[in-house]
């Protein structure tokens, strides 16, 4: 197409199928300079919208799809006819007139120097590389004409393609990262792109169910849908369709957040999200779906029309993530947001007797924010589980949260310890300062959980991704979850460990050893290399440690008896974990040192006496890990490694 003349008129048409959307707009074509205002771009929108820019010079013109937008998974064509003489830019879309910008007749459109990209939009002269504005779909078919099309050949020409014509649904696979020395393989995760904190976990008619926040479009935070895992062991999980996702008109057109599932008293699946709508405010609100009975595997979900709760206190505008359950005929939710009575987080607590109109029963939590200022302006994730004792008696409740909006400190979660009264719908904490279960310094982030149908308290988390946004994006992927783990009582304190299915994914012993010093252990853990282990050390000495190694890159974990210190350190004896005071500390007074060890590519967890844990990032630049103990250890009662398989 001539330059000249393609100031003047000119046709642009496109084949395309979206198959995914981004906030902030995909490019089709874009020949643009904004602080110059020179040239057009047409962008492909949330919902299927199309926006179309150009300009002269000095002014830009705009307009947006109004009569027809694409469809998703779907083929569309699209026109843009740029009338000169007459003033107008025409918008067709599938053989439609969607809407029309009126600009000063006989008005040339001014092009800019630089590239021209076909599927980005990039809006200056520099062309320097960015992470969104990336169309998602496919393309078949583009045509450009020197002239303008009249409005019959515009719609015969669009009856030459394929409109309405369905696409198989974006589908991630996982083999695309099968050899990243960096991507965990027995970890929850998802098959691909963006991955925020699993949620909503449920069991239906013998599978466990997971959701989680995801972007199937790039690895980012954009967009955000339910991604959907199924599972018969809360260990091999297999990708189901996304079971929630952002629609334009109703309660959640700007995002589907997290929230929770259960149950309900018909035996029916429900779920409970944060649905988000920045044309209200507050813009958050709870929202319902549910599924059909029938549908085994939960790949249908119906949305309520109308908002189960909207935000009527707390911090207005931080209203989120639902957690809700049934007990005694009985259902409760919490709801994260803000106390304006003391300036920290919070949850509150309503109820119900059908899960749809609730009653609010104010904060459930009355704790001095001066001595938790760690805990946030904001609580997220809100989690209330029952923890049992070796008899499987209820012995108290333990409440989880996800502190948020936090001065000078890393996001973590946060537990305390009480009794939950159902009558009375009331939580008495045990202790004034919230405890960590996990010091690895923000990386065991995200809590969500449930109750088993054995009557376990299961806990699953996010395991942040800890790299530059750059190199994730460059990866592919971001973000998986932790090792979903038991939550109980023993002697009047939480006991954490990873569930037991996990086991089963030892598939070959490297090596056992009993009674032996750290230097004989580590001449024998020399010969062993991998990126996916397990490792149990236990001794009666006072001090232990297991060091992660790649080249130069270690990682050591330790525990300390004589301070109760569990920390962590790189290779420069940097501290890497988390440590407030004395709150943080582990006593273990007499008896056995026991260090489970989980390493799984970039993932390291470490679990001591199943009182406290540490989970750490191990991105390494090299190809393969070795382990070894720390050294000074004159007796180690037992050492085991173990070969761990691959989840998926």
């Amino acid at each position: 197409m001539d330059s000249e003349k393609a100031a003047d008129n000119f046709t642009l048409s496109f084949c395309l199928a979206p198959q995914e959307y981004s906030d902030q707009g995909d490019g089709i074509f874009s020949c643009f300079n904004e602080a110059e205002r020179k040239g057009l771009y047409i962008k492909l929108m949330k919902h299927g919208k199309i926006e179309v820019g150009f300009g002269n010079g000095r002014e830009i013109f705009f307009f947006s799809s109004i009569n027809k937008h694409t469809e998703k998974n779907t083929w569309n064509m699209i026109s843009v006819i740029f009338r000169k003489d007459a003033g107008w830019c025409d918008l067709y879309i599938n053989g439609i007139l969607s809407n029309r910008r009126q600009f000063p007749r006989h008005m040339r459109l001014d092009w800019p120097e630089g590239k021209l990209c076909l599927g980005k939009y990039m809006a200056d002269s520099t062309y320097e590389e960015k992470k969104t504005g990336v169309f998602c779909g496919w393309m078949k078919g583009i045509l450009v004409h020197d002239y303008c099309l009249s409005f019959a050949e515009a719609e015969r020409l669009h009856a030459q393609y394929p409109c309405g014509q369905k696409v198989a649904a974006l589908s991630i696979n996982r083999a695309a990262w099968k050899n990243d020395i960096q991507r965990p393989a027995y970890h929850l995760i998802a098959p691909g792109k963006w991955m925020n904190e699993p949620h909503a976990p449920v069991y239906y008619k013998g599978n466990y169910h997971i959701f989680y926040q995801a972007n199937v479009h790039a690895p980012i935070w954009n967009h955000i849908q339910w991604g959907h895992m199924i599972s018969t062991d809360m260990v091999h999980w297999r990708d189901l369709p996304l079971a929630l996702e952002t629609e334009e008109g109703t309660l959640d057109p700007d995002g589907c957040w997290s929230g929770s599932a259960l149950i309900d008293k018909n035996g029916l699946p429900r779920i409970y999200y944060t649905a988000g709508n920045n044309e209200k405010f507050p813009n958050q609100s709870v929202a319902m779906a549910v599924s059909d009975a029938e549908d085994i595997e939960l790949t249908r979900w119906h949305k309520q029309d109308s908002p189960v709760q909207e935000q009527t206190e707390g911090w207005m505008g931080e209203f989120r993530d639902p957690f809700v359950w049934l007990e005694k005929d009985t259902y409760f939710m919490l709801v994260g947001t803000g106390d304006e009575n003391n300036g920290g987080g919070n949850a509150i607590l309503y109820s119900s007797g059908d899960g749809l109109d609730w009653t609010s029963h104010g904060f459930l939590l009355d704790y001095e924010y001066e001595k938790n200022e760690e805990l946030g302006h904001v609580w997220e994730l809100p989690v209330l589980l029952p923890l049992r004792d070796a008899n499987g008696n209820i012995y108290c409740h333990i409440l989880l949260l996800c502190a948020c909006q936090i001065e000078n400190a890393a996001v973590e979660t946060y537990y305390f310890l009480g009794y939950w009264n159902s009558e009375e719908k009331s939580f008495h904490k045990f202790h004034e300062k919230a405890m960590l279960l996990d010091l690895g310094n923000g990386t065991f982030t995200g809590p969500s959980g449930f109750v088993t149908p054995d009557k376990r308290s299961v806990l699953f988390t996010i395991a942040q991704g800890k790299r530059k946004g750059e190199e994730e994006f460059y990866s592919g992927w971001a973000h998986n979850g932790g090792l979903p783990l038991e939550l109980s009582i023993a002697e009047g304190k939480l006991r954490l460990k990873p569930i037991r299915e996990i086991y089963a994914l030892k598939k070959k012993k490297l090596l056992e050893l009993a009674d032996v010093s750290s230097g004989e252990a580590n001449r024998q853990l020399a010969l062993i290399k991998g990126n996916r282990l397990w490792m149990l050390l236990c001794t009666d000495c006072d001090e232990a440690g297991i060091v992660t190694c790649c080249e130069e890159q270690r990682i050591k974990v330790y525990y300390d008896r004589k301070t109760g210190r569990l920390g962590a350190e790189d290779e420069k004896q940097i501290c890497m974990g988390k440590y407030r005071g004395t709150e943080d500390l582990v006593a273990l007074d007499g008896g056995e040192i026991r260090m489970e060890y989980f390493l799984d590519h970039s993932m390291i967890e470490v679990y001591l006496n199943e009182q406290k844990s540490m989970s750490l990032r191990n991105y390494i630049r090299g190809t393969e890990r070795t382990v070894r103990v720390s050294e000074g250890m004159e007796r180690i009662t037992k050492l085991e490694v173990w070969e761990m398989e691959n989840a998926y």
